[in-house]
């Protein structure tokens, strides 16, 4: 690092940096200094908890202020002797990551890299000196877990766990159900987080509860338990999201905050009633998720540029679309970032509010008392919105309210189930709203798929066979950096790791809209949205695992799921 840079780094504090990069403005940086004055906590920890920047930011702030690297520890191959060098209890302990050592000096990741007493430590202990470099807390975690070996440690903990909940369940259910069966559930839920899933799974049947886990959209076994203990757990987990523990014939959902790692994770729970018990699914809520900016979400520069200046509009209707799970409400926060809340009123009416957003107001639907999407959005209405958030557009009344919304100026942002962007004017058509309002009012449409990324670790180059290229409309003699992975530890032997976006944006333009309006056929839409730039689904996943990205079997998938 230069002298300069680091003159520069120190001469700034966290929240000034953040705010020349972009990431907060000068009014957020103000109540975050409130809140801290009131509190004494640190400045980073109340901009992560107040929602207004990601634990990945701050750690960059930090290194820009330190004059420090900043490193995506996702992305970074450790040296074993490195790791002999520091154990594992003192890496969790002073939070640090052993990476490598070179020129006589230990390189180390740390999320505060401002620690001089546990870099001392580290330098006593290890008897190098200590070149320190900046990491996001949950990276950091994680890089420990894979490091230390930890899924395989963190596998004997689990079965020491479910041995000792049913030998403690079977001895006494009552003392079982407050010892035992804590500290399995808690348990299975750490397990869940370490492996980064998004859902944990408790599927009763006959003779065994069955827990899966949700990684990359596929669902993998974590256990397999005595079916017996399930009513136990269901009703465990029903203790924690304060849900009903004696209905069990009707669904339930609620919501759990669960002490992890130093921090708090919010995790939404759905119970299901069935033939052989409850049924249990628990959602995480990534929080850094809500973070993320259009940038960092994988669009290209059209695409963004496209949004960006749909969402500064003062009315029309925005829409995202695709399948449960392909992060449409992550977009829609993302777009809600791009806005300054400071000067535009945000209200938003979601099902459920996952993420408290700062300076945004929230609604909660709940259908039981009368408060649905429709009559959440009449009452919206008067309360002079700039901008409004439908979590979801379920049917006629909410769509022509929306519509009516976006006419009378306001902003209107929300979501559909529809298999490409395209296909979304079917969907309103079919859902009896008016060609010509539609034409009217919508501005854009972002459809989008989560797709598995070759996991980089054991990623190797390859030559598809001819069926294969000709199963993604290839001809045969495409030449390209196709890519697959072998199979390793760091993937379950999957060959794919982490998901990314891939986004088709249908951009509403005078030759798109006359279109609309003239009530055409999807595939004329089609043809005028392809002149004025859209690209579609197919194309763009070709794109990628032409780069060595993604391989040709999730093109394939893309092409199926996406198709008419």
């Amino acid at each position: 690092m230069s002298r300069e840079r680091h003159e520069r780094g120190a001469t700034k504090k966290v929240g000034e940096i953040l705010v020349d990069a972009g990431l907060i403005d000068e009014k957020q940086l103000a109540l975050a200094l409130a809140e801290q004055r009131k509190s004494g906590a640190r400045l980073g920890n109340i901009l992560t908890e107040l929602g207004l920047a990601s634990d990945a930011e701050i750690s960059r702030a930090l290194a820009e202020q330190s004059g420090l690297d900043y490193v995506d520890l996702d992305k970074i191959e450790v040296s074993p002797k490195a790791i002999d060098l520091i154990p594992e209890s003192v890496a969790r302990r002073l939070g640090c990551m052993p990476l490598r050592v070179e020129a006589g000096a230990l390189v180390v990741a740390m999320s505060n890299p401002t620690d001089i007493v546990a870099i001392d430590e580290l330098q006593r202990r290890t008897d190098h000196f200590v070149q320190v470099v900046s990491a996001g807390q949950r990276q950091l975690q994680r890089a420990i877990e894979r490091g230390y070996g930890g899924t395989g440690a963190a596998a004997g903990v689990l079965d020491l766990a479910i041995e000792r909940a049913l030998a403690e369940f079977r001895e006494d259910e009552d003392r079982g159900a407050q010892g035992g069966l804590i500290a399995l559930v808690n348990e299975l839920i750490a397990t869940a987080l370490r492996q980064d899933a998004t859902d944990l799974h408790f599927q009763p049947e006959p003779q065994i509860s069955r827990v899966r886990l949700r990684i990359d959209g596929d669902l993998v076994q974590a256990a397999r338990l005595d079916s017996e203990l399930h009513a136990p757990i269901v009703s465990r987990i029903k203790v924690m999201a304060n849900l009903d523990i004696s209905e069990t014939r009707t669904p339930q959902d609620g919501k759990v905050r669960f002490p992890h790692e130093g921090g708090v994770v919010d995790l939404r729970v759905s119970t299901f009633p069935s033939v052989t018990g409850e049924s249990v699914v628990v959602r995480i809520l990534d929080k850094d998720s809500q973070l993320l900016r259009l940038t960092s979400l994988g669009f290209d520069e059209h695409a963004e540029a496209i949004l960006r200046n749909a969402v500064q509009r003062p009315n029309g209707l925005i829409l995202t679309v695709g399948p449960t799970g392909s992060g449409k409400s992550t977009t829609l926060h993302a777009l809600l970032r791009t806005v300054n809340s400071s000067r535009r009123k945000i209200i938003t009416i979601e099902d459920p509010v996952e993420y408290e957003v700062p300076m945004v107001t929230q609604c909660q639907v709940n259908e039981r008392a009368g408060l649905t999407f429709a009559s959440s959005l009449r009452a919206v209405l008067r309360h002079d919105p700039d901008i409004i958030l439908i979590g979801e557009i379920r049917d006629l009344e909410t769509a022509s309210l929306a519509l009516r919304a976006a006419l009378t100026g306001h902003l209107v942002l929300s979501t559909l189930h529809t298999n490409d962007a395209v296909r979304t004017i079917s969907r309103l058509r079919d859902m009896e709203l008016d060609s010509y309002l539609i034409s009217s009012c919508l501005v854009a449409v972002a459809a989008q798929r989560l797709v598995r990324r070759i996991c980089s670790h054991c990623s190797e180059p390859y030559t598809p066979r001819p069926d294969e290229l000709a199963a993604v409309g290839l001809p045969a003699d495409t030449v390209g950096s196709f890519a697959r992975g072998r199979g390793c530890d760091r993937c379950a032997h999957s060959g794919a790791k982490g998901r990314e976006a891939i986004f088709e944006i249908l951009e509403v333009t005078p030759p798109v809209a006359q279109q609309i309006s003239r009530n055409a056929p999807p595939d004329v839409i089609e043809a005028a949205a392809r002149e004025c730039g859209l690209v579609t689904f197919h194309e763009l996943a070709l794109q990628r695992a032409l780069e060595g990205r993604i391989s040709l079997e999730d093109v394939a998938r893309i092409g199926t799921e996406a198709g008419p």
